[in-house]
């Protein structure tokens, strides 16, 4: 049986190939997705910057271009399935213009954006996402999220986003194998609305729900989560502020105010920021608590990362202090200011049974807001040490 079946101009040849050859073995097509090729009209879009809205030789639906802001699609709300669109950047290297999706509201939404420079391809900074999680971007806290990619700094780039479930790949100029793989989306929402954002223009957007390449929904697998070294379960205060320059005394801790229990999350981030803290203007201030169990008076190397600024102490004692600023550059600790177990490396020295160990950790970048706020942390080995399991909080 042959079956008649109106394919929609956008079908690659490929696709229109695979079709056929069903056909001719008999057997059903695979339902159709709806292809949605997005106007660039005024009607299609909320304004949120300033729009200009031009027609384009080559595109019958118009060129958008975006000053400040950006622009959300009406009438759409996306979840899983194919995005493609064209953007140029006019050769501007401070550029992060890209497309939120999954934007739920103002604070909530996934993050894909370009870093366009001459050192593309080669940089691992040309394409990144990040979640934006209680209004702040996550961009350093997740530098895993970043990668070379072809990326042209001057004229137009062909961006292509595939998102299944938790997974999302992005591929950039026809590429044939993703640029940028995603193991596990981090935002607080799995389906929103959709943002073009940035001082850039946008063309040929075109939206395919359900069309999501065979990417299975499931998040990658946690690669830390067998690994007993991290620091995972702490009691954490209630957030305060305190004034750049300022060190974290232990003696101002508050003791009378209730704490609670927080857990690491993937890659044994302990994430402050999808919980705590203002979107922009005082520092924030927070003081952790856990306990280490020592069968033995020893010293254990510790792995860090952090964002931005850490105290810690052990029974009482310090044993290290960090900063890892964006601004000035000469701050930045590897890779760029992002966290990672690179940052800081201590020695903690524990006595025979319990170790009390408090951190103090800020989230400013050096006087210039906040992003990301959070840490890691991992010993070296867990030879004769238990680690404070989740308890309830105090």
């Amino acid at each position: 049986m042959v079956h008649n079946t109106v394919l929609p101009s956008s079908f690659s040849s490929s696709a229109r190939a695979a079709l056929a050859a069903l056909a001719l073995a008999g057997l059903p097509f695979p339902a159709a997705a709806a292809v949605h090729a997005i106007d660039m009209e005024a009607q299609r879009w909320e304004a949120n910057g300033e729009l200009i809205f031009t027609s384009m030789a080559g595109s019958a639906h118009g060129m958008m271009t975006v000053k400040g802001g950006g622009a959300i699609l009406k009438d759409l709300i996306f979840t899983d399935g194919t995005i493609e669109y064209d953007i140029n950047e006019d050769g501007d290297e401070q550029e992060t213009s890209g497309i939120w999706f999954h934007q739920r509201d103002p604070a909530t939404a996934e993050y894909v954006y370009l870093r366009p420079s001459p050192a593309c391809p080669g940089s691992v900074e040309c394409i990144q996402y990040a979640p934006v999680v209680q209004e702040k971007v996550q961009w350093d806290v997740y530098p895993e999220y970043q990668a070379s990619a072809p990326v042209h700094l001057h004229g137009w780039n062909h961006i292509k986003l595939v998102v299944s479930g938790k997974r999302m790949n992005v591929f950039v100029n026809a590429e044939a194998t993703p640029s940028l793989q995603v193991g596990q989306l981090e935002s607080d929402s799995a389906s929103g609305q959709l943002q073009l954002r940035g001082n850039a223009s946008y063309a040929n957007l075109v939206i395919t729900p359900d069309a999501v390449e065979g990417l299975v929904p499931t998040a990658a697998p946690d690669p830390t989560a067998a690994d007993p070294r991290y620091v995972r379960h702490w009691q954490l205060s209630p957030a305060s502020h305190i004034a750049f320059g300022v060190e974290a005394a232990l003696a101002r801790m508050p003791l009378a105010a209730p704490w609670h229990s927080i857990a690491a999350e993937r890659k044994g981030f302990v994430n402050l920021s999808r919980h705590h803290g203002t979107p922009r203007g005082d520092i924030d201030l927070i003081w952790l608590k856990t306990t280490i169990t020592s069968t033995r008076a020893q010293t254990k190397q510790v792995a860090l990362g952090f964002a931005r600024q850490v105290w810690i102490f052990a029974d009482g004692a310090p044993v290290y202090a960090g900063k890892n600023f964006y601004y000035p550059a000469t701050a930045r600790t590897t890779p760029l200011a992002r966290m990672t177990l690179d940052n800081g490396v201590f020695a903690l020295p524990l006595k025979p049974g319990k170790n009390e160990i408090i951190m103090a950790i800020s989230n400013d970048l050096h006087g210039r807001g906040h992003y990301g706020w959070g840490f890691e942390m991992r010993l070296d080995d867990v030879d004769g040490v238990v680690l404070t399991p989740a308890t309830p909080a105090m």
